[in-house]
């Protein structure tokens, strides 16, 4: 079994969808190197510290209090850079969301992986994301949305489409090339109507995965997803390393 698993793997196609993250480094003479942020801007901080135990240098993820004034926050979020989140501890506080919700930690880890649908919407300019457009999901499938696009140009879920992902579709997991795809509408309203697809996904314990990278790399509209998240209990949203396998025998 394991020799014909490894065939398949000489076989195929592996893309790495996972945003490039380099850390704001402060190393130990107190120099800082900058590093790069995500498309929200949040950065990647890290701190280099030697080990008193056996004299290792090791890089703390994070900052000890006051020791950078100018860092823009004090630790670092689960929703930094490639990310999975659930609802329980992210949303559940929202009113009108069903019982049951769960965690990140609570589903099954083949939740994470599987066959997944690539569905690129260049032609979609600008314009809200319909059930007509697409028409190659799969009941139970991961869907992985994207675009060439970008700003204002990039296509949007509609908030009924995302509830015909979720309860009629019954995806398994959504996830979302960004830049490319504009995946939450209406942040701004007043609660229950905020958020749609947080209400649609969230609520029907599916999960997100975002902001994802080089989903134009792939040619083959089905491939293997794998995107596991951090097995630690209470994290509402994990760092990931999210790839997709493309089948080239």
């Amino acid at each position: 079994m394991m020799e014909t698993m490894l065939e398949s793997l000489e076989n195929a196609k592996i893309v790495d969808l996972t945003v490039e993250l380099v850390s704001r480094l402060t190393r130990l003479n107190g120099s800082v190197e900058e590093g790069t942020r995500d498309v929200y801007n949040m950065p990647w901080i890290a701190e280099e510290t030697v080990n008193e135990r056996d004299g290792t240098i090791e890089h703390l993820v994070g900052t000890n209090a006051g020791t950078v004034a100018e860092w823009p926050i004090g630790g670092l979020s689960g929703h930094m850079g490639s990310h999975i989140q659930l609802g329980v501890g992210h949303n559940d506080n929202w009113s009108e969301l069903p019982e049951g919700m769960l965690g990140i930690w609570d589903v099954p880890l083949q939740t994470y992986f599987g066959e997944a649908v690539v569905c690129m919407l260049d032609h979609l300019k600008g314009q809200p994301i319909l059930p007509e457009h697409l028409e190659n999901v799969r009941e139970g499938d991961i869907v992985l949305l994207g675009s060439k696009w970008s700003g204002e140009d990039q296509p949007w879920i509609e908030g009924d489409t995302a509830f015909w992902l979720a309860e009629e579709k019954k995806i398994k997991m959504l996830g979302v090339g960004v830049p490319g795809i504009s995946w939450e509408t209406n942040t701004d309203a007043p609660e229950p109507n905020n958020s749609p697809t947080h209400r649609a996904m969230t609520g029907n314990n599916i999960p997100i995965v975002y902001p994802l990278d080089n989903l134009q790399a792939l040619t083959q509209d089905r491939v293997f997803f794998l995107s596991l998240p951090l097995h630690v209990e209470s994290m509402e949203g994990t760092w990931v390393r999210a790839i997709a396998i493309e089948d080239q025998s």
